[in-house]
């Protein structure tokens, strides 16, 4: 009974929390070897009551040096990666549905992108598309414009590049997170299901 109380405890927490993602200096260079700048840091701060934070975790260059060089860990993220790409057309309704419904809130925003091409005529009715584009997804996701900050720029040098830098704070709620996941593991059982259903039928062919 008490583990049970526990259990409904954690859940109507987790219902009711976000995470926040606090993005510090990346940039995105597309003509060096190294896309991504090496002084980058990324903050996970899971937060109950979407005030209260109850654990913090630091994600930066180092430290993923760090955990490619685990073996069991490079496993793992490959085998996610290959699912991934396997499964990337086969997506159906309800979990595109879950991911548009997953409202990530702009609580901060720092942008800068540099987008070049081999036609300068080209660049120049590419940039106010995107600076348009940006503007238009940034005010439906932030609430606070003053903290909104965004500039998009044509680079002229007859090549293709992209160079963007971001800062900024998001928030997005944990219930929409579990419920992605929870269509995910639904979706990957009905398969099993199914799987298993086709093996039996062509077995009993052969009776």
């Amino acid at each position: 009974m008490v583990f049970l109380f526990i259990l409904l405890l954690i859940i109507i927490l987790l219902t009711f929390s976000k995470i926040q993602i606090e993005v510090l200096n990346l940039k995105y260079k597309s003509i060096e070897k190294r896309h991504l700048n090496q002084n980058y840091e990324i903050v996970l701060i899971l937060k109950i009551l979407d005030k209260i934070p109850i654990f913090k975790l630091k994600i930066d260059k180092k430290k993923l040096e760090k955990l490619k060089k685990k073996e069991k860990l490079q496993k793992r993220v490959n085998e996610i990666n290959l699912k991934i790409i396997e499964n990337k057309n086969k997506f159906d309704k309800n979990v595109l549905e879950a991911i548009k419904k997953a409202n990530i809130e702009i609580k901060k925003i720092n942008l800068k992108i540099e987008i070049g091409t081999e036609n300068a005529f080209f660049t120049s009715l590419l940039i106010p598309v995107i600076s348009t584009i940006v503007s238009v997804l940034i005010r439906r996701k932030i609430k606070n414009i003053e903290k909104q900050r965004f500039i998009v720029n044509p680079i002229y040098c007859n090549q293709n590049i992209a160079n963007i830098e971001i800062s900024g704070i998001f928030e997005i709620k944990m219930i929409h997170i579990i419920n992605i996941i929870y269509i995910l593991n639904k979706k990957e059982g009905v398969k099993k299901n199914e799987r298993t259903s086709n093996r039996r039928s062509y077995d009993y062919s052969y009776e």
